[in-house]
């Protein structure tokens, strides 16, 4: 049998963009599955606004990602060619403008960056869905610069479709989404080269490698804490699922297996299989219809929490919050403390 119960969402001050909405609790349903999900979600937690929920300021967020030697966390503003930097002294400031195409390309909506990550070097990785490329920021995470080095913009001389998000493992490889979201028409677009929308491993060495090329619309990405898995989200109409891709030893994909499917979700409401985040445990926490799910390492969906469409979430390095974008806003979720920090590389030092 399922509970329903409800947290609440609270406001808290800005330093430079102001929370709009007069009142500062807004319910949020809390539907839970299985008791299991209480070992990760307090009974009393409750959702804080960190950006308003205006459709001013923020276009569309996206891309979090904690950075601990800045302790902060970054995220995107796709609509605006913008990441904004949070933390608790200061609140929401702008970090990085432009933060993913030419200045001189206007008129091309949807500009700036989606999926961020940090490498083992401590340099910002942005996946620039506009400008169809992975690149990395010259400058140091304390002094951010909009000058980028290109990583990936071609594969086998054919054009990338619009890289997602990303993740970084152990050995400093990145993994990386390509659906065909920042092109104009998306799938129907005439500026389509490849002949798949994929995930590819970009390894520390600078070699380039298909993952996978049979997802219609590959989006969000986690590992396990083995660095033996990586998941998938497909944000296909037709098909919201999670993929879990088996790695070897070396990194490379050796079999994939439907890990969740959404699909009976839908009705539910707007969003799909989007931006995922991993607790310890190898709990991962997903974006689904109308909000976000929390899976056991067996795919079980153990929750969910109903906050509309999110895109993409963050844990911080001591898994104490969860950080949650949606369209218009900034969330974030007290979760009980993880073991341990994270294996990803978001807490490099800043060069």
């Amino acid at each position: 049998m399922q509970k329903v119960v409800s947290i609440l969402m609270g406001c808290l001050a800005l330093s430079t963009i102001a929370v709009a909405d007069e009142d500062p609790f807004i319910d949020a349903k809390q539907t839970v599955l299985d008791e299991r999900f209480y070992e990760f979600i307090a009974a009393d937690s409750r959702i804080e606004v960190l950006a308003p929920d205006t459709g001013q300021d923020i276009g569309w967020a996206e891309g979090p990602v904690w950075v601990a030697s800045l302790d902060s966390l970054l995220f995107s503003d796709v609509a605006n060619d913008t990441i904004y930097r949070w933390n608790e002294a200061t609140g929401v400031t702008l970090y990085l403008r432009p933060s993913g195409h030419p200045a001189d390309d206007s008129g091309h909506a949807w500009r700036g960056s989606n999926g961020l990550g940090v490498d083992h070097e401590g340099n910002l990785i942005l996946a620039q869905q506009s400008n169809r490329t992975l690149s990395r920021m010259r400058a140091a995470l304390q002094n951010p610069a909009p000058d980028y080095e290109v990583l990936v913009e071609r594969h086998r001389g054919q054009k990338m479709n619009s890289p997602n998000d990303l993740v970084v493992n152990a050995a400093g490889d990145i993994y990386f989404t390509d659906p065909p979201y920042g092109l104009s028409g998306f799938e129907n677009s005439p500026d389509i080269e490849l002949g798949f929308f994929g995930v590819f491993r970009l390894t520390r060495e600078g070699d380039l490698s298909v993952v996978s090329k049979t997802l219609e619309k590959p989006n969000g990405l986690a590992l396990s804490a083995d660095q033996q898995t990586l998941y998938v989200s497909n944000s296909d109409e037709a098909t919201p699922q999670i993929v879990a891709i088996d790695l070897d030893a070396d990194g490379d994909s050796i079999g994939s297996r439907l890990f969740f499917d959404a699909r009976e979700l839908v009705a539910d409401g707007a969003g799909s299989t989007d931006g995922m985040a991993m607790y310890p445990g190898d709990i991962l926490f997903t974006s689904i219809p109308n909000g976000l799910g929390i899976l056991s390492p067996q795919g079980e969906l153990l929750g969910t929490i109903s906050l509309g469409q999110v895109t993409n979430l963050a844990f911080d390095a001591a898994f104490n919050y969860l950080y949650i974008t949606t369209p218009n806003r900034l969330l974030r979720l007290k979760v009980k403390p993880g073991q341990g920090s994270s294996a990803i590389p978001h807490s490099a030092p800043a060069r």
